[in-house]
């Protein structure tokens, strides 16, 4: 265990370090991470460098999924994260896990230069931030960028690239990480082959094998369930074997969507596997909510599985995060998706209302985490994009899912919020937390992470459809227009911005499912609007007896259903209605845009050409 004596990250430890005139020596941990417990206990838990560091330094630890606004602006590639620090925040030495002689090495001569060598420091921090802000420096945003259309098709030709024919997945390396971004690129890519009666051979066969391999490799754990982290080898076998909350709802999601759209028993199967473990080891039922992690414990998972069960199992990190709370939102609606089963939206209603009620604020602002009762975790952030951006996403879910206008209300107003705060008026987009000049350190400058970028892009896009609001769309766009000139540098790491641009340019698929929310044949033609897939459908109950709901229809042209009816429009083409569910599903699957009738769509993406679906 560590003897050194930790701080938390804040002014009061820099103060401390200025006041002194001593470095701070910076370690970002994951409570899931076997490396930063091996540093513990062999660095850190030596009584001799304790001593030293702690006579010497100020220490300050800073755990990565409570502090990502800090992980990101001082990560060195991986955890632990190891940095020594000025008393301003400027790194002056960084690296990953230290061994005890290192250590004892690298001290001394970080002090020696520290305290000697002033002048050559200041030097190297001028350089530093000057380096900082170019690369943080985005271009110029350029309002009239018409959003290209073919960004999609680059970053599919990138995955092809990348893809492991051998064992599926993306990427070269020899590491294994599921990249779900672009799976659901190629399934979506895919579901349009199959719509145009051209299934694409070359995309199932990515879909197959990627699957197969995730679920049949190494990262799936056979004694409790759930899903690893990455795999350490190209086979998916040798699993790094720590389980995250956000991970396994994410792939849950995936397998749950890859079953509605090749209908393979064993992706369902695999989506249940992971369901079962975030219901059984995640989740905290006195609250309602899932648990961050699971410890990786190496030797816990060494042992046969038949003798696990007289080991204590891994620690479950107490922490609710939001964002990956809300991630599990979004699995059991997909879950009840692909199955229908009701408890998976109860149960993900139970998680968004806790969200709501205790972790974002009236306004519309997240906090990115409430603490186990009893710990010290010192300030706790406010406003991370990734947890607005999740927390929409998950509320435009329930929407969707007929589970109730609040949750579209609640997700207008974190979208809102995000807006007001978060959106650079010099490069467009927004940053990944509200930029705060007399932040310590690197905080000072705000970054602007692309994938959550564009999955609130995707829900803005999503909150236009449903409230008519040309604001969302309006941010949607400038959100592509600001990082659009990267595209070409991202590889199919840009399969967020290619999924969020499929969004923008293809004509939506709009389900409009009328008749009263209690009544089981609306429950049954809401399901059977979600069982194809379809990224660019969006599906919106309406229920008569709702004053709201009422105008709409009325504004809409339908007339008063007599029994629940759904209506469809592919852009402004309207279908033929239908009260049976398996019509439904059938005239979604087969709908096609026509040129006729198609929307004027050039306020949202810089032109007059939409692609035809």
């Amino acid at each position: 265990m560590s003897q050194v004596e930790w701080r938390t990250w804040g002014e009061e430890a820099f103060a401390e370090a200025r006041a002194q005139d001593k470095p701070v020596l910076l370690s970002i941990t994951a409570t899931w991470c076997q490396y930063c417990a091996a540093m513990d206990e062999n660095t850190y838990g030596n009584e001799a460098l304790a001593q030293y560091i702690n006579d010497n330094v100020i220490p300050v630890r800073v755990d990565s999924d409570k502090r990502p606004d800090v992980n990101a602006r001082y990560t060195q590639g991986g955890w632990p994260t190891t940095c020594v620090l000025t008393g301003e925040g400027d790194i002056l030495w960084g690296g990953t896990s230290v061994p005890p002689d290192g250590m004892a090495q690298l001290l001394p001569q970080v002090l020696n230069s520290y305290r000697h060598e002033k002048a050559g420091i200041a030097q190297h921090v001028a350089g530093q931030r000057e380096q900082i802000r170019q690369q943080h420096a985005a271009p110029p945003f350029d309002p009239n960028l018409p959003v290209d259309p073919n960004i999609p098709f680059g970053v599919l030709l990138g995955a092809k690239f990348e893809f492991d024919f051998a064992f599926g997945g993306f990427g070269h390396n020899g590491q294994k990480f599921p990249q779900n971004e672009v799976t659901e690129l190629v399934m979506e890519q895919y579901s349009r082959t199959l719509r145009a009666g051209t299934p694409d051979a070359d995309l199932k066969l990515i879909l197959e094998r990627t699957f197969k391999g995730i679920a049949e490799g190494g990262l799936v754990d056979e004694g409790t369930g759930g899903f690893f982290r990455y795999a350490q080898t190209p086979d998916w076998r040798n699993p790094q074997v720590e389980k995250l909350l956000e991970d396994n709802a994410a792939l849950v999601r995936l397998f749950c969507r890859g079953y509605n759209l090749l209908g393979e028993e064993s992706l369902k199967a695999a989506a249940k596997k992971g369901l079962d473990y975030l219901r059984t080891q995640l989740w905290f039922e006195d609250l309602g909510v899932f648990g961050g992690s699971q410890f990786a414990d190496g030797e816990y998972y060494a042992q046969p599985l038949e003798e696990r069960a007289e080991w204590n199992p891994p620690a479950v990190d107490e922490t609710i995060l939001t964002g990956a709370n809300a991630v599990a939102v979004r699995a059991l609606v997909a879950w009840w998706q692909a199955t229908g089963e009701t408890e998976a939206l109860a149960q993900a209603c139970r998680v968004m209302d806790y969200l709501l009620a205790n972790l974002v604020d009236e306004s519309g602002c997240p906090t990115h985490f409430q603490a186990a009762e009893g710990e010290d975790v010192g300030e706790i952030p406010t406003g991370m994009l990734s947890d607005a951006a999740d927390l929409v996403a998950a509320g435009l879910d329930l929407y969707e899912a007929g589970q109730g206008v609040k949750y579209l209300d609640r997700a207008e107003e974190i979208a809102n919020w995000s807006r007001a705060n978060l959106e650079s008026a010099e490069s467009g987009g927004l940053y990944d937390a509200p930029v705060r000049p007399n932040a310590l350190g690197n905080l000072k400058v705000g970054t602007r992470d692309v994938a959550d970028n564009m999955l609130l892009a995707d829900s803005l896009l999503r909150l236009f459809l449903a409230t008519g609001e040309t604001e969302h769309a309006q941010l949607a766009q400038r959100i592509l227009q600001s990082f659009q000139p990267a595209a070409p540098n991202m590889g199919f790491f840009g399969a967020s911005m290619a999924l969020a641009i499929e969004r923008a340019v293809l004509p939506p698929v709009l389900v409009h499912v009328l008749g009263g929310a209690s009544d089981p044949r609306t429950q049954a033609l809401l399901l059977a609007a979600h069982k194809p897939y379809r990224h660019e459908k969006f599906v919106q109950p309406l229920d008569p007896a709702n004053e709201d709901d009422a105008a709409h229809i009325e504004n809409l042209g339908y007339p008063v259903p007599e029994q629940p009816t759904a209506h469809i429009m592919v852009a402004t083409e309207a279908l033929a209605p239908t009260v049976d569910p398996e019509v439904l599903i059938e005239t979604i699957q087969n709908a096609a845009a026509s040129l006729v009738g198609m929307p004027d769509l050039s306020a949202l993406v810089g032109g007059d050409e939409t692609p035809e679906a």
